[in-house]
């Protein structure tokens, strides 16, 4: 009798040490596990390219830390760094300008997101592309101004990268929407596909937008219409640059066809941001599972391949996780 007084309970003492020991592999508790990242990546819309980068992110983690559950969600450029501000999702895909507007509270944001942290880039560089029908009249932004030309502009919808850069430039030049159309011009709002539309029926004349290079719709629709690039002033560009949190660069000369020497612009990268809160732990992480899958991500689309040592780091203002910046720190890319 006096045996059996003290199984029982002893049994249940060594029951539950077991079952805790369990729960602690599956609730993903202890920081040094390589199980317990469970998480959410919102990207962009579904069969867009940006949900093409993101999912290629998400599987770099999966690749690197056994039983990690990502999830890629849709989203949108203005809409990704609020819901990560917010912590409504944790990890989002966003171009850096974007990022740092959400983060400072500048347009197209009402309210600043100070918890927004960025990781590391993932795509190097949009360059901003100022195109227009090879037989306009001008050959430089600067020519259109002094002269009030009656340009038919396409932007995209208001508050994206490609039409937001495109306001604040001619807001440097001093000139508005407003007063290209008193020139007797016109400002519509369009998607790609219909502007390069619009202007092989010689019905819009410029359109400018932040995309890679080259870009494929600029390439597609150069095939059927005759293009060159508009040239801005580098004092306005740095202004702009200085303005929007991006950075003055170089398109190559060759870049396309009809590109026939360097022309000077900005450029922002695409990438990973996090909540604050979000351990340092999870997010180093992420990010070495990202820097030791470049090869990989080249074969899930060719912008990656633009990555390196060099950009990976290149993130604009929003400030660094504390888990990035230890890994770039460790890696020596970063002081």
């Amino acid at each position: 009798m006096y045996k059996r007084k003290w199984t029982l309970p002893l049994i249940f003492i060594i029951s539950c040490l077991l079952l805790s020991g369990c729960m602690n592999k599956v609730g993903a508790v202890s920081v040094g596990s390589t199980e317990d990242i469970r998480t959410t990546i919102i990207g962009g819309r579904t069969g867009g390219a940006w949900s093409v980068f993101t999912e290629g992110i998400a599987e770099t983690i999966r690749r690197e830390n056994k039983g990690a559950l990502v999830t890629v969600e849709p989203g949108g450029i203005v809409e990704n760094p609020a819901s990560v501000g917010t912590n409504t999702v944790p990890y989002g895909i966003s171009y850096a300008m974007t990022a740092y507007s959400a983060f400072s509270g500048s347009e197209p944001y009402k309210d600043a997101y100070p918890d927004i942290r960025a990781i590391s880039v993932i795509i190097p560089a949009n360059y901003y592309q100022l195109i227009a029908r090879a037989n306009v009249g001008f050959d430089s932004l600067d020519e259109v101004i002094e002269n009030e030309v009656p340009i038919r502009l396409a932007v995209d919808q208001r508050g994206s990268a490609g039409e937001m850069i495109t306001r604040a430039i001619l807001q440097e030049y001093g000139v508005t929407y407003k007063d290209i159309k008193a020139w007797g011009g016109s400002v519509d709002h369009l998607s790609g596909s219909k502007t390069f539309e619009l202007m092989a029926e010689n019905r819009i004349d410029v359109t400018g937008d932040a995309v890679s290079v080259p870009s494929s719709d600029i390439l597609e629709a150069s095939t059927t219409t005759n293009m060159k690039f508009i040239s801005m002033n580098k004092d306005i560009l740095q202004a702009v640059a200085d303005k929007l949190g991006m950075e003055q660069g170089t398109i190559a000369a060759g870049s396309y066809d009809f590109l026939k020497q360097e022309l000077d612009t900005l450029y922002t990268p695409a990438i990973l941001i996090v909540h604050k809160d979000v351990p340092e732990e999870e997010v180093y992480r992420i990010t070495k599972s990202i820097y030791e899958n470049f090869e990989y991500l080249g074969t899930v689309h060719k912008e990656f391949k633009k990555l390196s040592d060099d950009t990976f780091t290149k993130v604009g203002k929003v400030p660094l996780h504390p888990g990035a910046k230890r890994f770039f720190i460790e890696k020596g890319l970063i002081q």
